[in-house]
């Protein structure tokens, strides 16, 4: 388990680098966009592609971290009118079984996706870069999704079966 933990600690180091990096990548591409529509007049070509992809990026490591820090589904007010152990302990694993289920639907659409991608390759208008390269944080973020709830769904049946056997 320990190692498992310094996999995810590694990989979580990764997904914050990455997140900076394409958070620098989008804010100085839309700048440069910005500015030669401002300068020139018109657009640089495949400038906003660029800064579509580091978007994509951006937002599927944000949604893989906040997954990973299950920041992605909560209601504050239950959460807190929850008092009992065992109830809490319950609702977190009804909570990770809610958040399995249209993970997996979305696996599934991810891996469509990729297939129908690869029998099909396109790319983009300017530049022509590869459109996988657009779905990639997609499909990764599909199955960090179903790894993390996952693992949260195991999490939260040992503490429910924990406390079960601690009360009787």
């Amino acid at each position: 388990m320990k190692t498992l933990k310094r996999i995810d600690d590694a990989f979580i180091a990764f997904v914050n680098v990455m997140i900076f990096l394409s958070s620098v990548a989008m804010s100085l591409l839309v700048f440069f966009l910005i500015m030669s529509r401002y300068f020139f007049g018109s657009s640089m070509i495949g400038v906003l592609e660029l800064a579509t992809i580091a978007a994509l990026w951006l937002y599927m490591f944000g949604a893989i971290l906040s997954s990973r820090n299950n920041d992605h589904l909560t209601v504050d007010f239950v959460e807190k009118s929850i008092i009992s152990k065992s109830m809490r302990a319950k609702y977190d694993l009804a909570r990770s079984v809610l958040v399995l289920l249209p993970a997996i639907f979305l696996l599934f659409l991810a891996k469509d996706m990729l297939q129908w991608g690869l029998m099909r390759p396109q790319t983009t208008p300017a530049l022509s870069i590869p459109l996988l390269v657009q779905q990639g944080p997609m499909i990764a973020a599909t199955v960090f999704f179903v790894a993390y709830a996952l693992r949260d769904i195991v999490r939260a049946a040992s503490q429910v079966i924990a406390l079960r056997d601690s009360e009787g």
